[in-house]
């Protein structure tokens, strides 16, 4: 038996054990060391909704289709990722039609202070300038996602509202929209029209820019690697569950600001130029203005930046650029982070979480995935980007800075690991199409399970 079915048949047996193992419930440890409070674990709850399995069993079999028919007959790459992205959107809508609440829960995902909180929070600002020079102040009190993050996320929902706000055609069009659900309805009715409209636009749009996440990760293997190792990739990425199961949360959008950032990064050290360099570290502080989750990320920059020291002056121009200019809005950054790192209640065992982040990072970035992973790990693969992300991760890790849904929080990190496995599986061990299918379709089959299965979001 060759080594690429052998790893095939290790993915199938663990998948497939795992499957069983959720579907049937066979310990609450799967989910998570204990309930919240203090520790955290994925609620089980079974509701049957096979009869809605239909529509993304369709929307898989066309990205399938796709995939096969790109890697057989090579395709403008424009049009390419044109096609995948809209097909990744709707692959999204489908899982959340597939789920016991259906597509309607994008909405309470976005309203209900409990689940989302930063457009609770964005709701609130009356001068965006009082709004930064306090953030220190005031964010240990925010409703439950916007503690622990940087204001980027609410200050997004915060535009969102101004620019709904010139354009009253949308507003027209949800004027008569009212919830069935009665819990949804509530908060709703508390809504002005125009933030009706906001948490509406925006329940549909944070899942299409999760969409666009796979068109820098395209260019940034293309530019490593080749088409193949670009459209695997961008495959596995479609089908990552973290990326699918946490949405409208803004997590989804945040892998972004990595992916522009470091698709410029490569491409200014490959030319040598400085300002590609600087554009790349000030679209990375931007990211790091949504989310913390980044930072450890910047290991991987100066991994490069080691053997290319030049270009650390404007790498670090363009991210200290950004700050300069929010300290003009008194925002100080260096509070605002030490807060956020440090203020959050640290009550969770550092030796079991040392253990769980790493088993919760492994199921929402896909049995098959991971596999594949740890494969690459014991065989000592000395690739760089394999290299960087191992040290970055591991370091990360045993740092315990974070304990518990690191499936959601560290889901930038899986983009990067998406780009490393593909490169293994497309030019190390050149896994045929037909066997890569069966990858991302165990991958697919997973987000169902999950769905059905476990609850990630209410």
């Amino acid at each position: 038996m060759s080594f690429s079915k052998k790893l095939l048949f290790i993915i199938f047996i663990v998948s497939t054990i795992f499957f069983l193992f959720v579907g049937f419930n066979v310990s609450p440890f799967l989910r998570g060391p204990g309930e919240w409070p203090p520790d955290w674990r994925w609620p089980y709850l079974f509701v049957n909704t096979l009869n809605r399995i239909w529509f993304p069993l369709i929307v898989i079999t066309l990205i399938l289709s796709l995939f096969y028919f790109l890697e057989k007959k090579k395709l403008n790459s424009l049009i390419s990722l044109v096609l995948l992205v809209v097909l990744s959107y709707f692959f999204q809508l489908s899982i959340l039609y597939f789920s016991r609440s259906g597509i309607s829960v994008l909405i309470h995902r976005i309203i209900n202070p409990d689940l989302n909180g930063y457009f609770t929070e964005a709701i609130k600002i009356k001068n965006l300038g009082e709004f930064l020079a306090n953030y220190q102040k005031n964010v240990l009190s925010f409703s439950m996602h916007a503690t622990g993050h940087p204001p980027g996320s609410i200050i997004f929902f915060w535009l969102i509202e101004k620019m709904i706000n010139v354009i009253p055609l949308f507003q027209t069009l949800i004027v008569n929209l009212i919830p069935k659900h009665q819990d949804v309805l509530s908060v709703w009715n508390s809504l002005t029209l125009s933030q009706k409209s906001t948490a509406v636009f925006s329940a549909f749009f944070i899942p299409s820019l999760g969409s666009l996440n796979i068109v820098p990760l395209f260019y940034i293997a293309k530019k490593l690697f080749n088409f193949k190792t670009a459209l695997r990739s961008v495959l596995l990425a479609i089908f990552i569950p973290g990326l699918t199961l946490f949405t409208p949360l803004s997590d989804v959008l945040f892998p972004l600001f990595f992916l522009c950032s470091f698709f410029l990064f490569i491409k200014g050290l490959k030319e040598k130029n400085g300002l590609l360099i600087s554009f790349s570290g000030l679209i990375f502080s931007l990211g790091l203005f949504f989310s913390l989750s980044l930072l450890p990320l910047i290991f991987i920059y100066f991994y490069y930046l080691i053997k290319n020291k030049k270009l650390l002056i404007p790498f670090l121009a363009g991210l200290l650029s950004f700050y300069l200019l929010l300290f003009l809005f008194r925002y100080n950054v260096v509070l605002v982070s030490y807060i956020l790192m440090t203020g959050l209640p640290k009550n969770r065992s550092y030796l079991i979480w040392l253990f769980y982040n790493l088993y919760d990072f492994s199921i929402f970035i896909g049995i098959p995935t991971i596999t594949v992973y740890l494969t690459m790990f014991f065989k000592k693969i000395k690739e760089p980007l394999f290299v960087s992300f191992t040290l970055m991760f591991l370091l990360l890790n045993f740092s315990g800075a974070v304990r518990g849904e690191v499936g959601r929080i560290w889901l930038p990190l899986m983009f990067f690991l998406v780009l490393t496995v593909s490169n293994f599986l497309s030019n190390k061990i050149k896994l045929s199409t037909m066997n890569f299918l069966v990858i991302l379709f165990i991958q697919a089959a997973e987000i169902l399970l999950i769905q059905e299965f476990w609850v990630t979001l209410w």
